[in-house]
Parts: structure tokens; sequence; C-alpha cells
């Protein structure tokens, strides 16, 4: 990439950071999910770039933007397409600290469970106090429990 089009890039960049920590819009959407605005200067980076027939993507760091989005006057034609992908990330701001989020670790308390009940463990004092520590609301608690008992039962059931 030549030094005039990363010039450009960044000033893009930038006019989008600043529409989205500015806009109503989106920062009333930030404020409902507890996303201070700094988030956008210090936690996202925006990339526009060549992607194969996609118009944009995310990881919940990035937001990746087709080149071909700038083609016409992005900000009136296409901005959605970030909007779009915006949320994703909001989303995966608000639950990055939420454990149970990643599929790995719900597996892995499941098999802890079967385990557990294998060895006729008392589950709700060896893995429920654990689950509950991550919560709030002892409801959701004990319902993430109660699905990971169940998919434990389904495992054993299946040996």
């Amino acid at each position: 990439m030549n030094w005039n089009k990363t010039a450009k890039n960044n000033d893009i960049v930038k006019r989008i950071k600043g529409i989205l920590k500015s806009h109503s819009f989106t920062k009333k959407l930030m404020a409902d999910y507890k996303i201070p605005v700094e988030d956008i200067d210090n936690n996202l980076e925006i990339i526009i770039e060549e992607l194969d027939g996609k118009f944009a993507e995310g990881n919940g760091k990035k937001i990746f933007l087709d080149k071909k989005l700038f083609e016409k006057d992005f900000f009136k034609e296409n901005f959605h397409f970030l909007i779009h992908e915006f949320f994703h990330w909001i989303k995966r701001r608000c639950e990055k600290d939420f454990y149970f989020n990643d599929p790995e670790e719900l597996q892995s308390f499941t098999l802890a469970i079967c385990w557990e009940l294998l060895n006729n463990k008392d589950i709700d004092k060896t893995i429920y106090p654990i689950i509950k520590s991550h919560f709030k609301d002892e409801f959701q608690s004990r319902k993430v429990f109660n699905k990971m008992v169940e998919r434990a039962k389904d495992i054993i059931e299946n040996l």
C-alpha cells in the first residue's frame, strides 16, 4: 500500500471513528451495553482492504471493510455495513469477560460435571458454586448449570 493510500485510509478511519463516537445512535448503543466511548479509539481497529467477495467482517477487535464499499460515497451508501459489524464488536466487548460465551469453557465444565457424577459427587457442592460465581443472577446461573448437567447426563448415558 503506498503512502497516499495509507493516508487516505487513515483519514477515512478517523472520520468513521468520529461518527461512531459522536452520533447519538451509536453513543446510545454503547451506553446501553456499558461500553465506554473511549473503547472506540483504544480497542477497535478498522481496516480497509480487499475482502474477496465479503463486504465487511469483524473479529471482536477489528472491523474489516472491503475497498469496494468506498467506490460510492461510503458514508451515505454503505455505512450500514459498518454498523452491522460495529454491533457485533459492541456485543463482544460487553461479553468478552463473560466466561460462558466460550464453547470450550462450557464443554470443560460439562465434562467436569460428568466426572463428578460418575464418581457420585454432589455437583451442587463441587461444580455449581464455581458456575454461580460468574453470575449476578442466581436464576441465570442455575439455568446454565442445569443445561450443563443435562449435557453431562447425555454423555454418560452414551458411554
